[in-house]
C-alpha cells in the first residue's frame, strides 16, 4: 500500500489548491516544496522594511476560480482594493489620461463589441487560438478607442511582448469572465491580508485536513514503473557533496501531481516513459523565446507620485527612452503594510522584447538604465526615490507567451498521457486565466480529474 494517494510537487496556487482540495476530499496528501516559502512565485519577501514579490502580483479572479475554491475550503478569500480604470501614457503627447478617454465619445461600438462576446460561447473562442485579438475585434468594430481598450488590458496583464499579437481566445476568455461575473473588462484587487495570507490560509487548509506539507524539500525525480506511477524520489537530506546522485528516499503515492513550469518539469520526469508527440510540445513550450520577461523595479518615495486614482493600474504601449510595452501601480495604495509608514512603494515593469531569444545581460542592463529613465519622465516624483530594487522575471517567469499558436489546444495537457497517476498542474501547460488565478484553476482541474467529479460551489467556472 503507498503512503500517501497523493503527492503534490510546488506550493504555489496550483499546488496549494489542488493539495487542499484533495484534503478535504478525504485523500491523504503530501505536498513537497523546495523553497523555505509558499506561494512559488507568488511569494512575498521582507526587503528593509518593503514586502516585494518575485514579480508584481494582483489577483484576478472575478469570483469563479480561487475565491470559490476558498469558499468550497470553509474560508473567504477577501477582494481588497479593486481596480476599475487604467490610466495610460500617450506617447505621442508625453501625457496621461484614462483609457475611458479612448472610447467615450462612442460607447455605441464597445457595447456592440460586448454583446457579441456575451453572445459567443466558451467553446467558440477556443478556435481563435491561433489568431490576434485584433481580428475578432474588427468583425464587430473599426473603432481605434474600442481596440486600445483592449489591447491596453493585454499589456496590462503582461502576457505578451507585443500588444498588437495576442491570442484572441486568451484575451476574450477572461474578459467575457470578467463581464459575466463583475459587469467589467478587467477586474483585479489585492488579496484582503496579502499574498503570504491568502497562501498560509490553503496552507492550513491541507493541514487541517490531515494532509502534510513540508518546505524546503526538494525532489530529485518522479519514480516509475511500467508507465504507472509509484511515487517521488527525495534526495539525503545531510549530502555533503553538492553533486550527489541517486542515495535517495523513495516515497510512495498512487498519484503524484507536478507544478513545475515546461521548462523545468523534464527534469524531474523521465521523457521516454512519455509519447514523443507528447515531449514535443513541452519542448516547444520550453524555448526560452516562450517566456514571459520583463525589467521589474520597485522604487518608493516619501511622497505619492501617481497620476489620475492612486489606486489603479497605469499601462502604457510606447516609453520615451526604451520604447517599450509595461505596467505600474503603487502597492502601498492597495495596502499600507506593504511599506514602512510615510512611504510610498511603486512597482512596475517593462517588456524585454527578444530576451528570451538570446539572454543577452549586457541587452538586460541598458534595458533597465533606459526604463529608468523613463518612469522619471513619466513619474517626475520617482528621481526623488528613497528606495529602489530592480528584479529580472525570466526565471521564474511570468508563464509562457501567450501569441496565437501558443495557447490552448497547442499547449501540452495538463493529465499526462501513458502514464497512470501523473499530473502537470501548472498554468504554462493547458491552463486559461491570469496568474495566481490561471494557476488555481489547473490545480483544481488536476483535483477535480482524481476525484472523478466536479466539486460545490466550483459547477460554474471553466475546466481545461
Amino acid at each position: 500500500m503507498s503512503e500517501y494517494d497523493v503527492i503534490v510537487i510546488g506550493a504555489g496556487a496550483a499546488g496549494l489548491s489542488a493539495a487542499a482540495l484533495l484534503a478535504k476530499e478525504g485523500r491523504s496528501v503530501l505536498l513537497l516544496e523546495r523553497s523555505p516559502y509558499l506561494g512559488g512565485r507568488g511569494m512575498a519577501t521582507d526587503d528593509e522594511g518593503y514586502q516585494l514579490n518575485l514579480g508584481a502580483h494582483l489577483m484576478e479572479d472575478s469570483g469563479s476560480g480561487l475565491t470559490r475554491i476558498f469558499a468550497h475550503l470553509g474560508r473567504e478569500l477577501g477582494h481588497g482594493p479593486k481596480n476599475t480604470d487604467m490610466p495610460v501614457w500617450n506617447h505621442e503627447t508625453q501625457s496621461w489620461g484614462s483609457i475611458r478617454d479612448r472610447y467615450s465619445g462612442d460607447k455605441d461600438e464597445l457595447k456592440k463589441v460586448i454583446a457579441a462576446l456575451m453572445e459567443t460561447s466558451y467553446e467558440e473562442l477556443e478556435q481563435w487560438d491561433d489568431r490576434p485579438m485584433r481580428d475578432w475585434i474588427h468583425q464587430h468594430t473599426d473603432h481605434q478607442g474600442v481596440v486600445d481598450l483592449f489591447e491596453f488590458i493585454t499589456v496590462m496583464e503582461c502576457m505578451t511582448e507585443d500588444w498588437w499579437d495576442h491570442s484572441a481566445s486568451e484575451n476574450l476568455f477572461v474578459r467575457k469572465m470578467h463581464y459575466e461575473e463583475k459587469q467589467t473588462a478587467a477586474y483585479s484587487y489585492w488579496p484582503v491580508g496579502g499574498w503570504d495570507a491568502m497562501f498560509t490560509e490553503l496552507r492550513d487548509a491541507v493541514v487541517e485536513n490531515g494532509g502534510e506539507v513540508r518546505l524546503g524539500q526538494p525532489v530529485s525525480r518522479v519514480v516509475m514503473e511500467d508507465r504507472t506511477i509509484v511515487g517521488v524520489a527525495l534526495p539525503r537530506a545531510d549530502a555533503v557533496l553538492p553533486n550527489e546522485v541517486f542515495h535517495e528516499e523513495i516515497v510512495t503515492a498512487d498519484v503524484v501531481i507536478s507544478t513545475l513550469p515546461v521548462w523545468h518539469v523534464l527534469q524531474l520526469v523521465d521523457p521516454n516513459v512519455l509519447p514523443d508527440w507528447y515531449v514535443q510540445q513541452i519542448e516547444t513550450m520550453a524555448q526560452d523565446r516562450w517566456r514571459i520577461s520583463w525589467a521589474g523595479l520597485y522604487m518608493a518615495t516619501e511622497e505619492p507620485v501617481s497620476v489620475l486614482d492612486r489606486q489603479e493600474i497605469a499601462t502604457w504601449m510606447h516609453t520615451p527612452v526604451a520604447n517599450t510595452s509595461g505596467f505600474m501601480f503603487e502597492m502601498s495604495a492597495l495596502d499600507p503594510s506593504v511599506a514602512p509608514e510615510g512611504k510610498h512603494l511603486y512597482v512596475m515593469g517593462a517588456m524585454l522584447h527578444g530576451f528570451g531569444r538570446n539572454g543577452d545581460m549586457a541587452f538586460v542592463k541598458q534595458k533597465f538604465d533606459e526604463f529608468e529613465q523613463d518612469v522619471e519622465i513619466m513619474w517626475p516624483g520617482l528621481a526623488d526615490h528613497v528606495f529602489k530594487r530592480r528584479h529580472l522575471v525570466y526565471d521564474p517567469s511570468f508563464g509562457v507567451i501567450q501569441k496565437p499558436g501558443l495557447v490552448g489546444q497547442f499547449r501540452p495537457n495538463w493529465k499526462a498521457p501513458n502514464v497512470e497517476g501523473l499530473y502537470f498542474a501548472s498554468e504554462t501547460f493547458k491552463a486559461r486565466g491570469i496568474g495566481i488565478d490561471r494557476a488555481a484553476r489547473v490545480g483544481l482541474s488536476a483535483a477535480e480529474d482524481i476525484l472523478g467529479r466536479r466539486l460545490w460551489p466550483l459547477e460554474e467556472g471553466f475546466r481545461y
